[in-house]
């Protein structure tokens, strides 16, 4: 309890900033606190001088952008002005990416039809281009830290007469009627139509994200996402409408969908499902739950980034202003006269070169360069670089291509083991978000299970040369593997950057030529057992033995080497 006095005193003192508040009806201030509960001491406030921490608050967090669309501004441009960030996000995007190939579905009971999802999805992957699709994606993936990836469906629809045919009955009242009914052939004639008319996704597109607008739940995976139509498609569609010849035609080539909500004024809602058509795909890079965002590479980097242009911006300042020399020249006892004199035959040899300056006392000219005026910031340098190489995710000789392996091996392991990860979120998103409705589509299935149920037959996406690894190393297990009859030769030839395919074929074109590798272990052969004829049939035993002066005993025939 308080007392009267106490009271009093309480009144008496002035209401600071922060308060604290105690029981229903009475303001504890800061200085009561400090007496009541500290006697002895001041509070923290108190004791700051009335400042506060927080991390948000700061001078320089503020200077950071706080929009998305802020940040991703950042982000490219960042990524087009600092070597080490581009560098470091072309690496990122670069070595986890290799040669795709494509292995065939698991199927113990129709290996044909695997093989027919293999060649299919073989054909899809080379026509669209999946390795570029990929780089792009990834790329948006490390740089922004999310990736609207749409994939497009303009193949027709299957005509209704290929699984079903007019049957034409007469009702009892004498009326004809036309009914639809399936074909026995239903699914024979669908999958002969999609061969000759279904292609697969047409185009595998990354859209902007600031044309994005994406609202997640709790609870669930689900999503709703709508494209912002940008002010150059509306611009072209407002254009068609008026009347403009090239927009129409401009116009004719976007989707439907796309052209009626400009019209009326308002976001395109995309699909979510691939198997619904044309859908979009959300990926995020450490995106918890319940974030609606994912997370740039470049987002722990961005006070470092900032604070490095803020020194460069400075040192720049000054060196403009420093670009020229700095004279200074002095003499002793010289009066006004003297010091005119002397100054135009300073100017004078400024201008000509050859000019000399004579006097008859001692003149000091001393000149000062830029690089004596200008402050030494290099450790600025040098601790930004070790921020950002840990932020970054990389090493400096990764960067400059300087170093050894061995020297790196545990960083670049770590590295090596990222990439394996993104390469099998990269694997997933290919085989059951793009290979799979395609399959199903085509109706590549396996046969029944025990269960009854058919499996989509999907083929496997796996790139060939490996991130970071010491060559020779890899080289060595891989060929022991090669020589156990573990793994096959096109492994070897694709971390070799050598085309099995082409080499398959001119190996078969070589074979039992001039060209073929063993073409002079049969010359050897041949040598040999014509030189066994020549030596039976002939006397050049008993020359060679004559020339060495040796007498030759011919063998008795039928004895054996003990005679």
């Amino acid at each position: 309890m308080t007392t009267k006095q106490d009271s009093k005193e309480i009144r008496k003192l002035p209401v600071r900033k922060g308060v604290m508040v105690g029981k229903p009806g009475k303001i504890v201030t800061t200085a009561m606190r400090s007496k009541v509960a500290f006697p002895t001491s001041g509070g923290t406030i108190v004791g700051s001088g009335g400042n506060f921490y927080s991390p948000e608050m700061s001078t320089d967090f503020l200077e950071l952008p706080q929009s998305h669309d802020e940040r991703r501004n950042f982000y490219r441009f960042f990524y087009d002005n600092d070597p080490q960030v581009g560098q470091a996000i072309d690496l990122h995007v670069e070595l986890p990416l290799s040669k795709i190939r494509l292995a065939m579905p698991e199927s113990y009971k129709n290996r044909e039809m695997a093989k027919r999802a293999l060649i299919f999805c073989e054909k899809w992957a080379k026509r669209i281009r999946l390795l570029h699709r990929l780089i792009s994606i990834v790329h948006e993936y490390h740089l922004i830290g999310e990736v609207y990836v749409i994939a497009e469906d303009t193949s027709p629809d299957v005509p209704r007469d290929v699984r079903e045919e007019p049957l034409r009955e007469i009702t009892p009242e004498g009326q004809a009627v036309e009914k639809w009914v399936p074909r026995p052939d239903a699914d024979d004639r669908e999958i002969a139509w999609l061969k000759r008319n279904y292609k697969g996704w047409t185009a595998v597109r990354v859209l902007p994200p600031e044309n994005i607008h994406m609202v997640s739940f709790p609870f669930t995976d689900e999503k709703i996402i709508e494209l912002i139509p940008d002010s150059k498609t509306k611009d072209a569609v407002n254009k068609a409408q008026g009347g403009d010849l090239q927009m129409k035609r401009v116009v004719a080539s976007y989707p439907s969908d796309i052209v009626q909500a400009i019209e009326e004024g308002r976001n395109v809602p995309l699909n979510t499902d691939p198997d619904a058509g044309t859908f979009v795909h959300y990926l995020a890079r450490k995106r918890s739950d319940y974030e609606d965002h994912g997370k740039s590479i470049l987002q722990r980097c961005l006070r470092t980034l900032v604070f490095r242009d803020k020194v460069r911006q400075s040192l720049t300042s000054i060196a403009s202003r420093h670009m020229t020399p700095y004279r200074l020249i002095t003499a002793e006892d010289m009066n006004d006269d003297q010091t005119e004199a002397l100054r135009e035959q300073v100017d004078l040899a400024l201008q000509d070169p050859d000019y000399s300056i004579i006097a008859n006392y001692a003149v000091t000219w001393e000149e000062m360069g830029a690089d004596q005026r200008l402050p030494d910031w290099s450790w600025v340098w040098d601790v930004t670089d070790r921020q950002l190489y840990a932020g970054l995710g990389v090493t400096e000789s990764l960067l400059s291509g300087e170093g050894a392996y061995g020297g790196e091996r545990l960083h670049l392991e770590v590295i090596n083991t990222r990439y394996m990860l993104l390469r099998e979120i990269l694997q997933d998103y290919v085989e059951q978000n793009l290979f799979r409705p395609m399959c199903a589509r085509m109706g590549f299935l396996d046969d029944e299970d025990e269960d009854g149920e058919r499996e989509v037959l999907v083929p496997r996406l796996s790139f060939t040369r490996l991130a970071l690894r010491d060559n020779a190393d890899t080289f060595d297990a891989l060929f022991n593997l090669y020589q156990k009859g573990s793994l096959d030769i096109d492994v070897i030839l694709d971390l070799l950057n050598i085309d099995p395919v082409t080499t398959r074929e001119k190996l078969r074109r070589d074979v039992f030529t001039l060209n073929d590798a063993t073409f002079n272990e049969v010359l050897r052969g041949i040598y040999q057992k014509v030189g066994e004829l020549i030596v039976d049939g002939s006397d050049v035993t008993e020359k060679i033995a004559e020339g060495l002066g040796l007498t030759f005993t011919p063998p008795k025939e039928g004895g054996d080497r003990f005679g």
